[in-house]
């Protein structure tokens, strides 16, 4: 939470000053207002955390460390400063786990959440002068998780939620480099557990902040 919070207040900070330098001053040369575009970008994932018990009682507590995401979006506005786009993400994470029982910790492993996600966003583009842009933005999707933590190796479907803010800068008519803070959320992800007192299918869930930066190239 504290990576959203964070770089969102710097982006909004950033596109604020600017456009108060810019007020009263012919505004400099943007991106179009208008048309389609192709958004490519990078950043990092957050720490998140998430749990799951087999048949047998025993349970795991799993700790994800933060990791790397990127995502290839096409887009296109929607009257005057709105814009909506799909975009196809992927993110890598590592992961420690711990298998409990009622008398202690029985064993602790190591892995990686991996996920690949296609969502929809909307975006709000703030009507300021000045090549930079504040907005805000928001996005729901479905993503296949999967899950190799040393205890379970599956996969799963989920829905995805995220909201976003960041600020755009043009740096030419056609091109913007922007910087965003998320704060994503993945779940219910449905995976089953084996042990020898059977299977037992499990939800989980996952919510991290997230940050990325990268460019728009409008057409």
């Amino acid at each position: 939470m504290r990576l959203f919070i964070t770089t969102a207040v710097a982006a909004l900070a950033v596109a604020g000053a600017a456009a108060a330098q810019t007020a009263g001053s012919p505004p400099a040369s943007a991106a179009p207002a208008s048309g389609q575009y192709i958004a490519v970008s990078g950043g990092l994932i957050g720490k998140t955390d998430y749990d799951y018990g087999f048949a047998n009682g025993w349970s795991v507590d799993a700790d994800v460390k933060s990791g790397a995401q990127g995502a290839i979006a096409w887009g296109s506005s929607i009257g005057a400063n709105w814009r909506g786009e799909i975009a196809l993400g992927y993110r890598s994470q590592k992961v420690d786990s711990a298998l409990t029982s009622n008398v202690g910790v029985f064993a602790a492993s190591g892995g990686k959440v991996k996920a690949l996600s296609v969502d929809l966003n909307g975006y709000y583009d703030f009507p300021v002068s000045g090549p930079v842009k504040p907005y805000l933005g928001a996005g729901v999707g479905v993503a296949q998780v999967k899950i190799d933590d040393g205890l379970l190796d599956d996969k799963g479907d989920a829905l995805t939620l995220q909201a976003m803010a960041g600020a755009s800068v043009a740096v030419s008519p056609r091109i913007s480099l922007f910087a965003e803070g998320r704060y994503q959320y993945t779940g219910s992800i449905k995976v089953k557990t084996t042990s020898p007192a059977g299977e037992r299918h499990e939800k989980l869930n996952m919510t991290a902040p997230g940050a990325v930066v990268g460019a728009r190239f409008a057409f």
